[in-house]
């Protein structure tokens, strides 16, 4: 999600410390990468013919896990380009860290993205960098600051989609049967099938033009004053819109279904897959 900007003039920025940073990776959030790696290494042993629960837990939390690993990186993305551009208090707040809890909003960084997985929607965009724009020092430099975050979606959509696609290849990959044929590794596959389906669809999310997310951040330097003042309000509804007009209005909602999914038949994906593995992270559903 798009940084956090505390309304008031030209630039105004909230400026307050929230700690310093250590120069070393958070071992929250490497402990974030152990319980996703755990994930990953019991989804690659377990097989349908494990039976039982627990293997769709590990699905569950592979898949979590990456989607929460990848928000930290994409806050960080925020964060080390704000840095770079100039904007010092960046490191002071310790947003270079890598620790989730300095990124993290609890409601819109785990409970909703949490209730919309689990109710089998999307997952919003969560978590927030407070940025001093003034600090920045072009407007291009503003714009890569909100551009660094999508762009660490796209990459983590892109190296799962080819893992999957090269896998897809070499297997019976993606028909409504295929947990039943036992494929090697079946559980982590179709786990990292529809973890790449959710990046994908975060990308896009991201990378609307509205208020309060990414792709209107990117576009914002370069608008006028007065047009930037004016939408300024709209900011901290940018989320909900969106929310409203996916759910609420079918042909939105079908839109973004149809572009999600021609992204995936583009980058080779087995549309199915992601869908079985949907289900296996919905564990509580399974049978």
């Amino acid at each position: 999600m798009n940084f956090r900007q505390r309304v008031g003039g030209r630039g105004a920025f909230d400026t307050r410390r929230s700690g310093h940073g250590t120069g070393r990776i958070s071992t929250v959030f490497l402990g974030v990468v152990a319980a996703t790696a755990t994930g990953g290494v019991v989804s690659w042993l377990s097989s349908p013919s494990s039976g039982g629960t627990e293997p769709k837990f590990a699905v569950f939390v592979f898949v979590f896990g990456l989607y929460f690993t990848v928000l930290c990186l994409h806050e960080f993305g925020h964060a080390y380009t704000a840095h770079r551009e100039g904007d010092t208090s960046i490191a002071q707040r310790g947003y270079l860290d890598l620790n989730p809890m300095r990124y993290v909003n609890p409601v819109l960084s785990l409970l909703l993205p949490a209730f919309y997985l689990i109710i089998g929607a999307l997952p919003l965009p969560g978590g927030a960098v407070l940025v001093n724009r003034g600090a920045i020092r072009t407007k291009r430099g503003a714009a890569l600051v909100s551009a660094a975050g999508p762009l660490t979606n796209i990459a983590a959509a892109g190296i799962s989609m080819a893992l999957v696609s090269i896998f897809a290849k070499t297997q019976s990959f993606g028909t409504v049967s295929w947990i039943d044929q036992a494929q090697p590794h079946a559980y982590f596959w179709m786990g990292l099938a529809f973890f790449a389906y959710l990046q994908v669809a975060v990308a896009i999310l991201n990378l609307i033009p509205v208020p309060g997310l990414d792709g209107y951040g990117i576009i914002e330097p370069y608008l006028r004053y007065e047009t930037r003042r004016a939408l300024e309000p709209v900011r901290q509804y940018g989320i909900l819109i969106v929310l409203v007009l996916l759910l609420l209005f079918p042909p939105v909602r079908d839109g973004f279904s149809t572009l999600v999914n021609d992204i995936l038949r583009a980058g080779q994906q087995p549309t199915e897959g992601a869908g079985q593995g949907q289900l296996l992270f919905q564990f509580w559903r399974s049978s």
